[in-house]
């Protein structure tokens, strides 16, 4: 006689299986849900490198002019907000430049020198023409203070000041904050990346700091910011023409390519003299009577000398 199954336990069987569908699902919506945020934040990761990497270029494409002496209108400038975790509290930075980085290789500023602004903007920011509609971060440029239009100068500000006049572009989305530390000198280094050295101040902005820390600080597909369990994206960069911007004078590589351009000189002329005394003829002294003295004579003149410091372009 054949035994079926009594409606508890087919009540029971039920249960245990809507209990073990349940966890499934659970566990698959769980491990789903965390490959789509990995995908999204690598993705993310990787965009933002991106566009650091060209604020990082932008940097080291600074232009400073080596005119003999110190101007504002190339210095560094920083404005400390904060410890920039938030938009609220995010660095705004400006400096010159040459090059496409940052403004992109199709725009006319490409070819000249510009200024850049560098800040992380918030969702519906209205201090602008158009209102921000993603926050991140964004960078704004403006022509060189010689390349600015003579007309109607005393009218209109041509700078950053003039909020209605450059329109922020959006360079990474998913930066909800920004801060900026700067290393003023190389006077005091005492380890390559001792950040202890770094100060949230930058008062000298008629030249450039040794070097600049950029922190980034980005938000999560949920839109929160990754504080406690993500580390923020640094870069350290060592500013070019640092030493120009202190004196006005010429860069420091053309300078050795003019101590290296005297020394060949120097170099080219003792060679004269000692084949000018050689030719002297019979191992006499150079400067001798006959002609073999006058060719000797000939070859103790010196060489070439360097050219004086001049400026051009960097």
């Amino acid at each position: 006689m054949r035994r079926a199954f009594t409606l508890v336990e087919i009540l029971l069987a039920v249960v245990l299986l809507g209990v073990l569908t349940a966890i499934t699902m659970a566990t698959f919506n769980s491990v789903t849900r965390s490959w789509q945020i990995s995908t999204d934040y690598l993705d993310k990761m990787q965009r933002t490198d991106f566009a650091l990497n060209q604020v990082v270029s932008g940097l080291r494409s600074l232009y400073y002019p080596h005119g003999g002496e110190q101007s504002y209108d190339y210095g560094f400038y920083l404005t400390d907000k904060g410890d920039g975790e938030d938009p609220d509290r995010s660095d705004v930075i400006e400096w010159s430049k040459r090059g496409s980085a940052i403004v992109g290789s199709k725009s006319a500023a490409a070819d000249t020198v510009h200024r850049v602004q560098l800040m992380v903007l918030e969702e519906g920011n209205h201090d602008y023409i158009d209102p921000i509609e993603v926050t991140g971060l964004y960078a704004r440029h403006c022509p060189d203070v010689t390349l600015r239009p003579k007309d109607n100068r005393d009218d209109i500000d041509f700078s950053f000041a003039n909020d209605e006049m450059y329109q922020p572009v959006l360079i990474a989305d998913g930066i909800v904050g920004f801060n900026c530390r700067v290393l003023p000198s190389d006077e005091k280094v005492e380890a390559e990346h001792d950040e202890s050295l770094f100060e949230d101040k930058w008062e000298t902005s008629n030249a450039v700091p040794y070097k600049v820390e950029l922190t980034f600080y980005l938000a999560d597909p949920e839109g929160r910011a990754y504080r406690s369990n993500t580390a923020p994206i640094m870069r350290i960069v060592r500013m070019p023409l640092y030493e120009q911007s202190k004196d006005g004078a010429a860069p420091p590589s053309e300078k050795a390519a003019r101590e290296s351009s005297g020394a060949r000189r120097r170099a080219s002329g003792g060679s004269g003299r000692a084949r000018g005394g050689a030719a002297g003829g019979g191992g006499r002294a150079p400067g001798g009577a006959g002609p073999g003295g006058g060719q000797g004579g000939g070859g103790m003149r010196p060489g070439g000398v360097a050219p004086p410091p001049g400026g051009g372009a960097p």
